[in-house]
């Protein structure tokens, strides 16, 4: 009997898709079915593509998705854990490199829209939370769930959570650790949008589309200075805007 792999095992790159679409909408596809668990060679793979991005003036806004309908992302792959402990390198090998990637993410000049469907835990959370827009299923279910194993988010969620929802709410995630419905996250405004789980995707082209269709050049000045006007006092702020 052989032993097929699959696309992504076989090649690496295929691990996170990209798609250029005519109308300036990326698609950015985590493609490690059925959970789309992140390894620390998808890390750079997702790297890679968030550089290329970045650097392509055609690209106008992104959507970013995971394949399959069971999760957008449910964070990390266990399976390289014990080698981390073992060596020691958990902080420097996985977390600081991936909080670099978020970051990058995070700090893209295009617009970005999150497609999420079926579960989006841990890492792959913080990873929508990288995100302008979110776009989720009916029946999406969120979470934190790290407390639940004596340790916490180590990706962002600590800083980027409270700052989109507000400590309070913030604190119920992230101590408790249970699942949030999508109802719940839409009012709580974690989400932009709710629609049916088959909606999901061209709900989110959608919106890329209506970004793309906006002056590049203006939203991306607003883009950076409201991530960058977090951290000024008022007066900094408006003179920065003018920059």
């Amino acid at each position: 009997m052989t032993n097929q792999k699959t696309s992504h095992e076989s090649d690496p790159a295929e691990m996170v898709r990209l798609e250029r679409r005519a109308d300036g909408v990326a698609i950015l596809t985590l493609n490690r079915p059925p959970l789309n668990l992140f390894t620390l060679e998808m890390t750079r793979v997702f790297d890679r593509r968030l550089r290329e991005i970045g650097g392509d003036s055609s690209i106008r806004s992104v959507v970013l998705t995971g394949s399959g309908d069971r999760a957008f992302g449910a964070g990390s792959d266990i399976k390289e854990f014990p080698e981390y402990f073992r060596t020691g390198t958990v902080i420097e090998t996985k977390l600081r490199y991936e909080n670099e990637v978020f970051n990058r993410l995070e700090e893209l000049p295009q617009p970005t829209v999150a497609a999420m469907k079926g579960v989006a835990l841990g890492g792959g959370l913080e990873l929508a939370l990288c995100c302008d827009f979110r776009v989720g299923a009916s029946d999406l279910r969120l979470a934190l769930p790290e407390i639940k194993l004596g340790v916490y988010p180590g990706s962002g969620g600590l800083v980027r959570l409270p700052r989109l929802i507000g400590a309070a709410r913030a604190k119920e995630i992230l101590f408790l650790g249970d699942f949030i419905p999508a109802d719940t996250a839409l009012h709580w405004g974690l989400l932009n949008q709710v629609v049916p789980t088959g909606e999901v995707l061209g709900t989110a082209i959608h919106l890329a589309a209506r970004l793309a269709s906006r002056p590049a050049t203006a939203v991306q000045i607003m883009k950076r200075g409201l991530r960058e006007f977090e951290t000024m006092s008022r007066d900094e702020a408006v003179a920065a805007s003018f920059a």
